[in-house]
């Protein structure tokens, strides 16, 4: 299961894999779920929520090949929404082998397998009655806790700052915290990147909330001015 390999066929004989979580894990073939590359076939197996988590950690940590920042940068992506996983792929240089995300080559070749039950959820838990989720009012002028994630990296660093305070903000004090330039650093919340002269609140951030960091190395920028 997920199983990190190095390319020895030609390109068309990948073939997507196939996974099971229990007896009666079932794909139903012409139904499907999720966005963009994140679109995988529906799929259904009694499990509640709980269980479910847990067979998601356990995949992650039994990830022993391969190259661990990859993994991270997976991972990253399986939390993300559809754009800002598409996002991550590409600046990390990892190519799409199937039709969406399940199946993974990077820049040395080599491949990764990702479980459907990874990437989404069943069309029903069990034991799980659906229950309305009520709508959100954004408090503004309070502290708040936003996670800044680095792709490849396995901790979040968070800051604490008022919701008030603006993208730009954010964006100047992570700049100074990696001693990195400011044009250098860009930052994406729900798949686009954030409006930098809008607040935190306008933006919709709130406590505990991760924000997307993508970095242009100094090697890139010399090149590119040396061009």
């Amino acid at each position: 299961m997920g199983n990190h390999c190095a390319r020895s066929e030609p390109d068309d004989a990948v073939v997507k894999p196939k996974f099971s979580i229990g007896k009666d894990y079932k794909e139903i073939e012409g139904q499907f779920c999720g966005e963009g590359i994140k679109k995988t076939l529906a799929w259904r197996a009694t499990i509640t929520r709980m269980q479910l988590e847990s067979k998601r950690e356990e995949f992650w940590q039994s990830r022993t090949a391969g190259r661990r920042n990859i993994w991270l940068i997976i991972k990253n992506a399986m939390e993300a929404d559809h754009e800002t996983a598409a996002l991550l792929l590409q600046m990390s240089g990892l190519i799409l082998k199937s039709e969406n995300i399940c199946l993974l080559e990077d820049t040395n070749g080599n491949l990764y397998e990702i479980p459907t039950f990874m990437v989404n959820n069943p069309l029903c838990f069990s034991n799980e009655k659906k229950k309305a989720v009520p709508k959100q009012v954004i408090q503004e002028n309070v502290e708040i806790t936003v996670k800044i994630r680095k792709p490849g990296v396995t901790d979040d660093q968070k800051f604490t700052l008022n919701n008030l305070k603006t993208g730009q903000e954010l964006k100047e004090l992570y700049a100074e915290n990696l001693s990195i330039p400011l044009e250098n650093l860009r930052l994406f919340f729900g798949g686009k990147e954030m409006n930098y002269s809008n607040t935190l609140a306008a933006h919709c951030i709130q406590n505990e909330m991760v924000i997307n960091s993508f970095i242009k190395s100094l090697e890139s920028c010399k090149l590119s001015d040396n061009l």
